[in-house]
């Protein structure tokens, strides 16, 4: 058992109390336990209570700690928990409150073996579960894993996609158009490859990821069955770096925003130089990467595919012709809804 390959599970928490019970979670429903190790961005409050210190002495786990005051925000905190791989074969970024199922270990691993591509992922929008006041934990399971879909996408957010679910996915190894920070299963050296861009903040964030990791040749795909939940927030949502005040989350947006524009929609071979290694990739290119999605970046538009979520099989434009059917999205979801069906 321990000769099984190591997973390293990346997690950045912001003075997120469910923290212990997702890290119980995880150990509790692996198949193999032995084979995990942790590196987990652990952004406290000074004022705040121990949380951590039962898992401190357990050789599986390694922390960067940092007061909130100092914290650079999400990806800065996943940055810096990618920095402690130490060469697993695979690795998980998850959530700091997430739930999950029994052998979920072995089933991605699993399932990895199984995928037809040299560099796989497995990325998901992870179905939801909720704790009542008893404690009781119930799970989303009735619509199964469901692919990804662009609900909205103009210029009023920098024209940084935000995803949501989209059609259930009837078959295994169907493809997704993009990843979900929440949920990442990748070979281990995706941490050094692909590793999160500090000055990215959360807006933005997944879409610059899932080209990034396209480009470098990695193929997304989604788990053929459910492997784990995200907390639904009933009442208030648990603390985010943007608590910090308009005025930074502002800079920092402009920052993030920015460094979007030059990934994804310039042609200037300067900002892609200027991104170093949060840059594309070099094993394809931005177009292969809009044939395989149908979003034209360009032309800030996309497939119908692309807003109600139908996976890529294996790539949404099979031809030239099929870029006529692109359209705009400048309006809501239920809109983009009726647009795809028209």
């Amino acid at each position: 058992m321990n000769r099984q390959p190591k997973i390293f599970i990346a997690i950045a928490a912001y003075a997120d109390p469910d923290l212990p019970r997702t890290l119980d979670s995880c150990l509790a429903n692996a198949a193999n336990p032995e084979r995990l190790t942790f590196g987990i961005c652990w952004q406290f409050d000074p004022d705040g209570k121990d949380l951590l210190g039962r898992f401190e002495n357990d050789a599986r786990f390694s922390f960067v700690k940092v007061p909130i005051a100092q914290s650079g925000g999400g990806c800065w905190a996943r940055n810096q928990a990618q920095q402690l791989y130490d060469g697993e074969a695979y690795t998980l970024q998850i959530d700091s409150h997430m739930e999950m199922a029994p052998g979920w270990d072995e089933s991605l691993v699993r399932m990895m073996a199984e995928l037809p591509a040299d560099k796989p992922i497995i990325s998901m929008i992870a179905p939801l579960f909720r704790i009542d006041g008893d404690g009781w934990v119930s799970k989303t399971t009735e619509l199964g894993v469901r692919s990804s879909r662009i609900s909205h996408w103009d210029e009023s957010g920098g024209w940084a996609p935000w995803f949501d679910w989209g059609k259930p996915v009837a078959k295994p190894h169907s493809f997704n158009r993009f990843l979900s920070g929440q949920f990442v299963f990748a070979p281990g050296f995706w941490c050094d490859e692909v590793r999160q861009d500090p000055d990215h903040y959360y807006w933005g964030e997944e879409f610059a990821l899932s080209l990034r990791s396209f480009t470098h040749g990695y193929d997304i795909f989604l788990p053929d069955r459910i492997v784990a939940w995200h907390m639904e927030h009933r009442t208030a949502p648990p603390r985010r770096h943007w608590e910090k005040g308009t005025q930074i989350v502002s800079a920092k947006n402009k920052i993030a925003l920015e460094r979007l524009r030059m990934l994804a929609f310039s042609d200037d071979a300067t900002d892609q130089e200027s991104l170093g290694r949060y840059g594309l990739g070099g094993e394809r290119s931005r177009t292969e990467y809009e044939r395989f999605s149908g979003v034209d970046l360009k032309n800030k538009r996309a497939h119908p595919d692309v807003f109600v979520g139908r996976p890529p099989d294996p790539i949404t434009i099979k031809s030239d012709r099929d870029w006529n059917d692109c359209v705009a999205l400048t309006q809501s979801a239920d809109d983009t809804n009726a647009i795809a069906k028209g």
